[in-house]
């Protein structure tokens, strides 16, 4: 046979092997990898970042991908937040909120209810691989671990990284009994709280290091790996493990749905040796910059397995930051205020979605982290999940830039709906700062009106020059309450009636 001709039937056996490598990765089922941090501040990274904490990763994301910059949680704390972006529900309608406790403590008797339905589940029911690396925060006894919950496989901390402690005879066992002590023992107890948030040692709190995972036949396998957790080394061991998983899933030709919560930067702020003065922001700032090499660790991980093209990442955060802890706070400017209050700062979180066909740019569109499990669900070609009451499908904006459908946010403390916005506008019922912080509990019989688009920092109330407008968002608001059934508070029950 002649030379060019061998050569010719060579280069069509290569072509034919590349077109059906091509089509091959591109009949592939995405994955999903979400990365969430705590307390972050809007103005941490991104477009608004803090010029002196280096964020490369983040900002690259930024760059190749789209981010939004009116972007919700769906709660100022992180209980509610968290059960909002599992389910897709808003907590009233779950009752994952708290009126009197704001948040699941060790040794609660509830959590997330098994008959809520979760993005993971819906993974899992659709063969994917399902792991979640870090903060749960939805129940921290073993019937209520992520593994009960769709994820395979769970390594991290059952609730907030400044939980577990003991101040003079006082602790979460039994701070909260009887009731009308509560405020008493927290008065007691707060000034050695803060001294320990300042200057951290990892045994005043004493954070168990929890692994699960779900064997075959509902058999699930439960271990604490250490109490207290090693703190300054945890986000390098969830950014580790999530790395793991992302090989075996790989190795395996499993898709995969990852969920890599970080405790940080949540006081009290630990980081690893590497990362110690690295910022020029103090300790928070250090620690900023060890949750960027961790986004900069799983992207090039999946560009080095050759799945970025195929793997959709989206970065985001609980609530606005924890402002009551100044220099070991981030940053929430321009918006108003932070962590546990319904203003902007509160609940409006810097987010970034890079992936297949994602438009790159800045959206000004609403969306809510309640809208990310009917959007993964649309990308990743499942039929819509019918539970999530609360989620909009945001894939035509990510891949065409056109509307989101959402036009209104509704902003819970508690069951109490504070304040809410329509369009570009919002309007406050309630104004109230965090955890006993200014300003004081206001209600305002004529509702506060603000213009988001031109004063995102809510200094101006225009209610009484615009009352067309003001009329129309009360309406939408009220027409939304009426949609809604509050269900009993599972938080203020988790200790018992």
């Amino acid at each position: 046979m002649p030379l060019k001709l061998i050569s010719f039937i060579a280069l069509l056996i290569l072509c034919s092997l590349c077109q059906a490598q091509l089509l091959n990765k591109k009949d592939r089922p995405p994955n999903f990898i979400l990365i969430y941090t705590d307390d972050m501040g809007y103005a941490d990274a991104g477009p608004f970042g803090n010029p002196l904490i280096a964020t490369p990763a983040i900002d690259a994301m930024v760059e190749k991908g789209q981010t939004w910059t009116n972007f919700y949680s769906s709660a100022p704390v992180c209980t509610p937040s968290r059960g909002a972006l599992l389910t897709g529900k808003l907590p009233v309608r779950t009752g994952l909120y708290g009126n009197q406790i704001s948040v699941f403590f060790p040794g609660s008797k509830r959590g997330l209810p098994h008959s809520e339905n979760t993005i993971a589940e819906v993974f899992q029911q659709e063969n994917y691989a399902t792991g979640m690396f870090g903060k749960w925060h939805l129940g921290d006894a073993r019937t209520y671990y992520p593994t009960r919950h769709g994820f395979d496989e769970w390594l991290g901390i059952p609730y907030s990284n400044d939980m577990d402690w003991e101040v003079d005879g006082i602790n979460i066992g039994n701070i909260f009994n009887p009731p009308q002590k509560i405020g008493e023992k927290w008065a007691l107890v707060t000034p050695k709280i803060m001294e320990m948030v300042y200057q951290p040692n990892i045994t005043d709190w004493q954070v168990p290091l929890v692994h699960s995972r779900r064997e075959s036949h509902g058999v699930f396998k439960d271990r604490e790996l250490e109490r207290p957790a090693k703190q300054k080394v945890i986000t390098q061991r969830y950014t580790n493990e999530s790395i793991n998983f992302i090989r075996r899933s790989v190795r395996e030709n499993q898709p995969f749905f990852l969920y890599l919560a970080h405790s940080m930067p949540h006081v009290p702020l630990f980081r690893s040796t590497d990362f110690e003065g690295k910022s020029g922001a103090g300790i928070y700032g250090d620690v900023i910059e060890e949750i960027d090499w961790s986004v900069g660790s799983i992207l090039k991980e999946i560009k080095d397995l050759e799945i970025d093209d195929t793997t959709y990442v989206v970065f985001t955060s609980d609530n606005g930051p924890w402002l009551l802890y100044r220099d070991h706070a981030g940053s929430a400017k321009p918006l108003r205020n932070g962590k546990a209050t319904t203003f902007e700062g509160g609940m409006r979180v810097m987010t970034v979605f890079t992936g297949p066909d994602i438009r790159s740019g800045i959206t000004k569109e609403l969306g809510m982290q309640t809208d990310l499990f009917v959007t993964f669900a649309k990308l990743a070609g499942f039929e819509t999940p019918k539970t999530a009451t609360d989620s909009f499908d945001l894939s035509q904006t990510l891949k065409f830039n056109r509307s989101s459908g959402r036009e209104f946010v509704p902003y819970y403390s508690g069951s109490e709906l504070r304040a809410f916005r329509y369009k570009n506008h919002k309007i406050h019922f309630v104004t109230k700062g965090a955890f006993q912080e200014p300003p004081k509990r206001v209600v305002h019989d004529v509702p506060l009106l603000m213009d988001l688009t031109l004063d995102v920092g809510e200094k101006i109330d225009i209610s009484k020059s615009n009352p067309a407008i003001l009329a129309e968002v009360i309406l939408q608001a009220e027409r939304f309450k009426d949609s809604i059934t509050v269900q009993p508070s599972i938080v203020d029950m988790q200790f018992g009636e």
